[in-house]
């Protein structure tokens, strides 16, 4: 039950109502009834930090045009009684009648990790602890400009990362055999590019269509403190199942070379790809993920989902192939923030190896 209580026990979100701001005007106009925010109290408890408590808002931005998509602006802030914070602000907008669509997130936190070492069968029970301060700018631009008239649903686009973290080993007593990881400290910045076909009906919730996408991105000591590359393959599909119930089933594919930091290998994140782990839980410098999700929406704000899911790591492929899946079944309830935009929070419960449980909560799904 250990990575129970590692997660954030975050009910109350689920508890309370969100508050949902609204604009109303006498006419049938579709931009009639427009939700100009969300907002969510979070409290918890976890054994690195004792007890959590902050909220997390989300303001939206009419579209540009009817039928047009909404930008929104991501706030989340987080404290607890040992003096540790974490706060992103994360602007998505689309722009030029949603011809370029951008993500950018800007985070830092002073928090706690635990570090298992490099492999892919960790012992749960045997970690080092690790304070980290990690202050990051991530921005994804997609475009489909001069593509259009050819394939209306390719797109491509840049990938920048500036990030600067410190990790300290020093603040807690180990007596096992796991040694610090060599590359922690430093300014990890890079560029790079993404290419995909997107047919999705909603980027939040959706319910058919699929995503092709491939990115390569470059870490280079020209920009940074280390030189590497991260490439991964994603690839999601999506259609109604049986009872009104969505299905979405996904594959991921993460290789990274170089000398990259022990917490940017490819692996586990815990929140997107094998949710109810750590991040890092076990990593390489390869890494696959299978999902298959099953999504309902119930009555009022709520809904609810199963899903499965199958992870493995490697240094090298033939690795990669051979090592063990770690395997996944959980399920979740959601609530709407957004019932127009199909933007839920969900709070998830798996059962990883079978052996151990683990929470998870984020806002949208998880791919």
């Amino acid at each position: 039950m250990r990575f129970l209580t590692q997660k954030l026990l975050a009910l109350a979100a689920f508890a309370a109502p969100a508050f949902a701001g609204e604009i109303a005007k006498p006419s049938t106009d579709s931009t009639d009834n427009f939700q100009r925010f969300s907002a969510v109290p979070v409290l918890g408890y976890t054994e690195e930090t004792q007890y959590q408590f902050g909220a997390m808002a989300i303001i939206f931005f009419k579209p540009e045009f009817e039928g047009g998509k909404a930008s929104e602006l991501d706030l989340s802030f987080y404290g607890t009684s040992r003096k540790q914070v974490t706060g992103s602000i994360s602007p998505k907008f689309y722009l030029l009648n949603d011809r370029i669509l951008g993500n950018v997130e800007l985070h830092y936190e002073d928090w706690v990790g635990n570090y298992f070492a490099r492999k892919n069968n960790p012992d749960i029970d045997d970690y080092r602890k690790f304070d980290r301060q990690t202050f990051y700018l991530k921005t994804h631009i997609n475009t489909n400009f001069g593509t259009k008239q050819w394939h209306p649903d390719f797109k491509y686009g840049l990938f920048f990362e500036f990030n600067s973290t410190n990790i300290d080993f020093n603040n807690y007593h180990y007596h096992g055999s796991i040694e610090e990881p060599e590359n922690t400290d430093g300014w990890r910045n890079g560029i790079g590019y993404h290419l995909s076909i997107d047919t999705r009906d909603n980027t939040n919730w959706a319910r058919h269509g699929y995503l092709v996408q491939w990115g390569h991105y470059f870490y280079n000591k020209g920009l940074g403190d280390y030189s590497y590359t991260h490439q991964e393959l994603d690839i999601r599909g999506y259609s109604e199942f049986i009872w009104n119930t969505s299905m979405a089933v996904g594959f991921l594919w993460q290789r990274v070379d170089g000398n990259a930091p022990f917490d940017k290998l490819a692996g586990s994140d815990g929140l997107k790809r094998f949710r109810g782990v750590e991040k890092n839980y076990f990593y390489g410098e390869q890494a696959m993920f299978l999902q298959v999700e099953f999504r309902k929406k119930l009555f009022w704000r709520l809904a609810g989902d199963i899903f499965f899911e199958g992870g493995k790591t490697g240094d090298y492929f033939s690795d990669l192939m051979r090592n063990k899946w770690h395997r996944s079944l959980g399920f979740g309830g959601r609530f709407a923030l957004n019932k127009k935009e199909n933007l839920y929070a969900r709070c998830e419960l798996s059962w990883v190896d079978f052996k151990n449980v683990g929470m998870t909560m984020y806002v949208r799904d998880a791919f």
